[in-house]
């Protein structure tokens, strides 16, 4: 059993490895580098019985070996200037991180149907040199965590939408999945939830 999960985990990690190789971003998120699930010693640890599971192998036990993370996409929607007379921004105030909105879409998706999750967020006071991010996203099944996703990169002043695409298996068990994405700078953390179900 553990070999069998450990093949289909180091399958659904190559298959992730190289589609985000490639990683398309566009707007001003340059260098925002591919966001990956998991990793080859998370997944032997599991395998040998030891602490600290990897996303792929809880992707196969959920019944979703073979989930697929496609390219993160990134752009800024509102420039610095817009996005402090929203939230009437004074310098004095610091570093700002607000999360606006965060989806799943569609609600409902079939299996080998994609569902796009996306996360819009505000961030203000980081100076001329932008702030260093961490942008993450994590599938959940109630309390299981099955995939994981984070990248780390920097950003200016502005309003943010981040999108990543998931293809879901053919093989994926029916129910309603829980997307948690989030966002953390050295100073600040937001997130926020979206839930799809995977119709029969």
């Amino acid at each position: 059993m553990n070999r069998t999960l450990l093949f289909v985990g180091t399958a659904c990690l190559a298959c992730i490895l190289l589609l985000n190789a490639g990683c398309q971003t566009y707007g001003q998120s340059a260098g925002l580098g591919a966001l990956i699930g998991g990793g080859t010693g998370a997944l032997i640890g599991s395998a040998r019985g030891e602490t600290g599971a990897g996303a792929l192998i809880g992707a196969a036990v959920g019944g979703l070996a073979g989930l697929i993370a496609h390219d993160v996409k990134a752009r800024r929607v509102r420039d610095a200037q817009a996005t402090a007379s929203d939230y009437a921004y004074q310098p004095a105030q610091g570093e700002v991180l607000r999360m606006e909105n965060v989806q799943a879409a569609p609600s409902v998706v079939a299996p080998g149907n994609l569902v796009e999750a996306s996360m819009q967020y505000a961030l203000l006071g980081t100076g001329p040199a932008g702030v260093s991010v961490v942008e993450s996203r994590q599938l959940r099944d109630g309390e299981n965590v099955l995939a994981e996703t984070s990248g780390t990169l920097v950003r200016a002043d502005g309003t943010w939408v981040s999108t990543q695409t998931f293809e879901i298996p053919r093989t994926a068990l029916p129910g309603t999945y829980t997307i948690v994405q989030t966002v953390q700078t050295p100073q600040s953390r937001v997130s926020g939830t979206a839930t799809f179900t995977v119709a029969p």
